[in-house]
């Protein structure tokens, strides 16, 4: 088995649009550089907030909230290991420009654990951590998510996907939609294996979701230009794409799309990390 083949990292970016809490944003000409002309107390207080502030990113956020969670931790050494940790911390970064514009407003890498039983790739987990990381730092409007999935370590759901799908019986009708999802690989046989993963993917979602085949040169609207990842997913190439409607679309749908077609391509026989975008 290759390198690809035996890495364990998992990769998601959220994209979308943030808008920063009022109580957040640096005030309008302060630098994180340091402090403004004024060096009374006043501007002194300003300087101060301006470089909290500054001073917020999803790196430190994420790690606060997955201990909190307990699904993984940073406290290393003298006995203070986490016992059961889903995953260890890689990297973590953002893009909050505030132009409106859809941007990777949040990603988050780790290094997936290989020796829990019978747990399944921590696409929620994940999913979940940057989510409430990114509604402590703002208004957010999810338009995708990308994901870099070590397929080999996800094992068979079995129930589990079932009991994901129950969660969307609630949905309102009336909010159901139409979504792209892509995945791209280094696996030649990828393309020749859509019709097989349709009929996973239709399997594993248990009528809740739709899924028909849909072309590779699909635009992405949902994403934006330069998803985090480019080491990750070098020599990958899009090689399927499908139409999918959803019960409602939230970040909690497009994780639970995501781990849909992780499962619907182990079945199938893929046996290294792929790309999985997800866009509305």
């Amino acid at each position: 088995m290759g390198d690809a083949v035996r890495d364990a990292t998992l990769l998601m970016g959220v994209h979308g649009v943030l808008t920063r809490h009022p109580w957040l944003t640096p005030p309008e000409g302060a630098s994180a550089s340091g402090p403004p002309e004024d060096t009374s107390d006043s501007g002194s207080d300003v300087a101060e907030d301006a470089s909290e502030a500054e001073d917020v990113d999803v790196f430190g956020l994420a790690v606060n909230r997955a201990e909190a969670y307990g699904w993984s931790s940073t406290l290393l050494g003298a006995g203070m290991e986490l016992g059961g940790s889903r995953w260890g911390h890689n990297d973590a970064g953002e893009d909050w420009t505030q132009d409106g514009r859809v941007r990777e407003i949040g990603w988050l890498q780790v290094d997936v654990s290989s020796c829990l039983n019978r747990q399944r790739l921590p696409v929620l987990p994940v999913a979940t951590v940057l989510g409430d990381v990114l509604r402590q730092v703002g208004d957010v409007r999810v338009t995708g998510i990308h994901t870099v999935a070590p397929v080999h370590l996800a094992p068979d759901p079995a129930a589990a996907l079932l009991y994901a799908a129950h969660w969307y019986e609630l949905a309102d009708p009336g909010a159901a939609r139409d979504i792209t999802v892509t995945v791209s690989g280094r696996d030649a046989g990828l393309p020749g294996r859509v019709g097989r993963v349709r009929d996973e993917a239709l399997a594993c979602a248990y009528g809740r979701m739709t899924v028909e085949p849909e072309s590779t040169a699909v635009n992405l609207p949902g994403l934006s230009r330069s998803p985090t990842g480019k080491v990750q997913t070098e020599g990958m190439r899009r090689a399927l794409a499908f139409r999918c409607r959803v019960p409602v679309w939230s970040l909690d749908a497009a994780a639970w799309t995501t781990e849909v077609f992780v499962e619907a391509l182990r079945a199938t026989g893929t046996a290294e990390s792929v790309l999985i975008t997800v866009s509305c």
